[in-house]
């Protein structure tokens, strides 16, 4: 069925930090007396196979996925799961459905080839409006492309939102672009002039900060509580390749988002090569905004630059605190923290009922 795509090592971390967050999200969902459908999209999945720098054979995103939910399925027989995967690409459609699992009473899967963002458009009444549906969106596209008409009813309903947003390819192209359609392209996906783009020259953390921007404006819209978190990945060299930014308006997915990319990492934030930075005493308790790869020891600096003046604090409420940071996790986290603030602050902890457990910082 022809050659398979390379998955490089970051590409490969990308497949396991949305398998990871689909395994706990899917169990979440089916044990919610008010979800009665889920439902995963996938606009624009490739062929599902690829091999590493290794030569050996490699399952992306959509087979992963799909094994997944259909392992769950058995045990929700009262429940559906509707799976939907897409590319422009006939062949690449014709070969993920060789290695797909089949459908059962409660596991569907639509396979369809067309472009991404026109089934987004198709999509949109049929789960948009249906009660008890929860929807997981994951918009990959190959380059830094981002139709905002077709994404942005989703961040309306209830559901959940991926987007990996290709930095390397504004960094790449942006400062040399010319041709009427290249313009429009970054245009569309920044909503930004091509001039305010090329005067960025390079930023990337400008560039994603424009595209949280136009997602917190779509959340801001929903007058309901939102949470966005974002995390980059990054080539060999420690050159970013892309981030993925992650909606929701659920706090639980939040949490458990986070908690699953600090896992795919090897509980850091990023697959940045730090070489041993990590393990040396900061100098500033707050670390830098374009810090790229945080470990616990960032959590334990943040915690006690914002706590530190009180004497006597409530675990819970520093938990809770946390939780609300767009790339912090306390979830599996926790025991590692306190240890630290022990270790590095002489923090003195004390209770053993989880409500009612205190921290001092004096």
């Amino acid at each position: 069925m022809g050659k398979e795509n390379n998955a490089h090592p970051h590409t490969i971390k990308k497949f396991e930090l949305v398998e990871g967050y689909v395994k706990s999200w899917i169990h979440k969902l089916m044990n919610n007396p008010n979800c009665k459908e889920v439902v995963f999209i996938d606009c624009m999945c490739n062929s599902g196979i690829y091999k590493d720098n290794d030569g050996e054979r490699i399952e992306g995103t959509p087979i992963r996925v799909a094994r997944v939910i259909a392992d769950a399925m058995p045990r929700y027989t009262d429940k559906t799961t509707m799976l939907y995967f897409n590319d422009s690409a006939p062949e690449k459609i014709a070969k993920l459905q060789d290695y797909l699992p089949p459908d059962t009473k409660n596991f569907h899967i639509v396979l369809s080839c067309e472009d991404g963002n026109q089934l987004l458009k198709e999509l949109q009444p049929r789960l948009l409006k249906r009660s008890g549906l929860h929807y997981l969106f994951f918009y990959d596209p190959y380059t830094a492309t981002i139709n905002w008409e077709a994404l942005a009813p989703y961040f309306f309903g209830w559901g959940e939102v991926i987007i990996n947003h290709m930095v390397s390819d504004t960094l790449r192209a942006i400062t040399s672009v010319k041709r009427p359609e290249t313009i429009d392209k970054y245009e569309q996906t920044y909503l930004t002039s091509i001039k305010e783009l090329v005067d960025l020259r390079g930023d990337k953390n400008a560039y994603d900060k424009l595209i949280k921007n136009i997602i917190e404006r779509l959340g801001n819209l929903t007058k309901r509580e939102y949470y966005l978190a974002a995390f980059p990945f990054f080539i060999r060299t420690n050159a970013q390749i892309y981030s993925i930014i992650f909606f929701t308006k659920n706090d639980e997915g939040f949490k458990l988002f986070k908690k699953t990319a600090w896992k795919t990492f090897g509980g850091k934030s990023s697959n940045q090569n730090t070489r041993g930075r990590e393990n040396q005493l900061s100098l500033f308790a707050t670390p830098p905004e374009d810090k790229q790869c945080y470990n616990v020891s960032d959590i334990v600096d943040y915690i006690f630059d914002n706590f530190n003046e009180r004497k006597t604090v409530l675990l819970k409420e520093i938990w809770s605190f946390v939780d609300r940071h767009p790339v912090f996790p306390t979830a599996g986290y926790q025991k590692d923290i306190e240890a630290a603030l022990k270790h590095r602050y002489n923090c003195k902890i004390h209770g053993r009922k989880k409500e009612e457990r205190t921290i001092d910082f004096a």
